[in-house]
């Protein structure tokens, strides 16, 4: 494993790896993963397109990040995915895709001016039975037992979670709080989903915590579902 620090090598461009115009990449699922790899193999290794095969058992590609356009209920996707300044492959590979509307720009660039033009602030942060306002008042409401919780699950170590529910390790004080509300609405949790599976991007997704209550700090992903990336 090779590790580097900062952005020395981050924009140089690599030298085309002996032999890469006789092989062949097939990548398994038509999900972000296979296509960023094929991005990346087609920039970095300078892989012609056609010698890469993303294998997709599904008629919709996307894997999680699917979208679909239903005439009878409107557009449907299994899976949002919301965007902050450190997701650092992925804007380093955004920069690199040319955008299909504007010229001499990358599907980065647009990311960033839409987000200046109209940064990522929610005035009604959730809604209840089919659009009533959950009234949050932009508060968590984690009472102090809650709050603890939460805490615990962060530095419970992952193997004592292999087999636990979120049920498992929450109580249903944490689960009467707007935080819970948020957090669940957020990321598409449900109480029966893994513990793990929801501990795990808390190292990284506490700097989104100042601004969880009207989704400040994260960057809006309408251009992923234009450019039908997801």
């Amino acid at each position: 494993m090779y590790y580097t620090n900062g952005n020395y090598e981050a924009f140089a461009r690599p030298r085309k790896p002996q032999g890469v115009g006789e092989k062949q990449a097939w990548l398994v699922g038509g999900g972000l993963a296979s296509l960023a790899a094929a991005a990346f193999l087609v920039r970095d290794a300078q892989m012609d397109g056609s010698r890469i095969h993303i294998l997709e058992d599904s008629g919709l590609p996307g894997g999680a990040c699917d979208g679909l356009l239903r005439p009878d209920v409107g557009f449907v996707i299994r899976g949002g995915r919301e965007m902050e300044n450190h997701y650092e492959c992925l804007w380093d590979l955004f920069r690199s895709v040319p955008s299909l509307e504007v010229e001499d720009a990358s599907v980065l660039d647009e990311f960033y001016w839409l987000n200046h033009d109209d940064p990522n602030c929610s005035k009604n942060r959730a809604t209840l039975e089919q659009g009533a306002s959950a009234d949050t008042k932009n508060r968590f409401e984690l009472s102090d037992e809650a709050a603890l919780e939460w805490m615990r699950l962060f530095f419970t170590p992952d193997e004592a979670l292999y087999d636990k529910t979120i049920d498992d390790v929450l109580s249903e004080e944490f689960y009467q709080s707007n935080f819970w509300l948020y957090w669940q609405t957020m990321f598409a949790f449900e109480k029966w989903h893994s513990a793990l599976e929801m501990k795990l991007p808390l190292p990284y997704k506490m700097a989104l915590h100042a601004g969880l209550e009207k989704l400040r700090g994260t960057t809006l992903d309408e251009l992923l579902v234009r450019y039908e990336l997801v």
